[in-house]
């Protein structure tokens, strides 16, 4: 069997058999078999590459004017659970205990500068990962991604095709991932990685509870990366052909244009940035909480001081202390707005709450 799937890989390398044939004579040939499963998992991407999906966000990293009032703010708003602190900044994560979401916090390197998303870390299957290590640099460079380097001994960071900057790490939790763990974790095991990490973890019985008067965030049903729309082309096909998203709505034209991208449980919209020439920015982003319900989520922003505006029924649009647009929403939000609202909330059947 094993030289089978070998030969089948050669056949759609040499461009000999198509995707769809290769796939068709696996299922034939391995009806039942797990061996077939595990050996397709870097499936071939357009253009002879290798594609290495994603099926997390590991997490966001939020550039704010003051760390400790963000870390607050989404402790309270969204029952998050302080992970690492070292009192400059902060990891915060959410839903499951042993593959979570995260959030990193930490100040703008500049006062003047602009409160932002940095970067995005997606997760790919752990031993996954640890197999496919050397092959995923090797697929970057191949396309020419820009600072390709390692981030510590579970992760890589480069920047996508419009220079937006990435990390793609494994999915479970892991004593060499924390803020500014690329700087000292070269090697995991290493003195310097170890003090890092130790660094963050003396206070954590100080670190804010969530009230209970907020909601219980489970993963993040989407995040936005506005580019340039002359990016479009190459950002769809880095995304699905790297990391094997799949297209769910794409629409350039009028006044809304956009692709999201489906991965896992979560979704990567794709819009324009505001003015030409713009760098890739990240500044919108949503969570599913548990138990959502329209109604009874309206009232608990509005106790919690906070002023909601619909997207869709399934979700609730407010602001952080910093600006930054974030959504409470429920599960299958992107597939009513891509299916139902025609990729906006305002062409929703009902209107902006429907």
């Amino acid at each position: 069997m094993e030289n089978l799937i070998a030969k089948l890989l050669q056949n759609i390398e040499s461009g000999k058999i198509s995707r769809r044939q290769l796939m068709q004579s696996a299922a034939l040939a391995a009806a039942g078999s797990a061996l077939v499963a595990k050996s397709f998992p870097a499936a071939f991407a357009q253009g002879g590459g290798k594609a290495f999906p994603v099926t997390t966000v590991n997490h966001l990293s939020l550039a704010v004017k003051d760390y400790a009032k963000a870390r607050d703010w989404y402790v309270e708003v969204f029952g998050m659970r302080v992970v690492w602190d070292d009192g400059k900044k902060c990891a915060l994560e959410f839903g499951s205990l042993t593959e979570p979401n995260g959030i990193f916090i930490q100040p703008l390197s500049r006062p003047t500068d602009k409160p932002t998303v940095g970067h995005f870390a997606f997760g790919v299957p752990t031993p996954y990962f640890k197999e496919n290590k050397a092959a995923m640099k090797a697929e970057m460079e191949r396309r020419h991604l820009e600072n390709i380097r390692p981030d510590g001994e579970m992760g890589w960071w480069t920047k996508d095709p419009a220079g937006y900057t990435l990390n793609t790490w494994v999915t479970i939790k892991d004593k060499a991932m924390f803020p500014g763990a690329a700087f000292v974790c070269e090697e995991a095991d290493s003195a310097k990685c170890k003090q890092g990490y130790e660094e963050g973890m003396k206070n954590l019985s100080m670190a804010p509870q969530p009230s209970g008067k907020g909601f219980k965030a489970l993963y993040y049903s989407h995040i936005v990366l506005n580019v340039s729309e002359a990016d479009y082309p190459k950002e769809k096909e880095f995304y699905t052909g790297m990391y094997g998203m799949k297209v769910i709505y794409e629409n350039l034209k009028g006044t809304n244009p956009q692709i999201m991208l489906r991965f896992g449980k979560n979704t990567l919209y794709l819009r324009p940035n505001a003015a030409p020439g713009e760098k890739p920015f990240c500044n919108h982003f949503a969570f599913v909480v548990e138990n959502y319900n329209q109604d009874t989520s309206e009232a608990k922003l509005k106790a919690l001081g906070l002023e909601p505006k619909p997207d869709s029924k399934l979700a609730w649009s407010i602001t952080d202390l910093d600006g930054l647009r974030v959504e409470v929403a429920g599960p299958g939000l992107p597939e009513h707005i891509a299916k139902d609202c025609h990729g906006s909330s305002i062409s929703c059947p009902g209107g902006p709450k429907g």
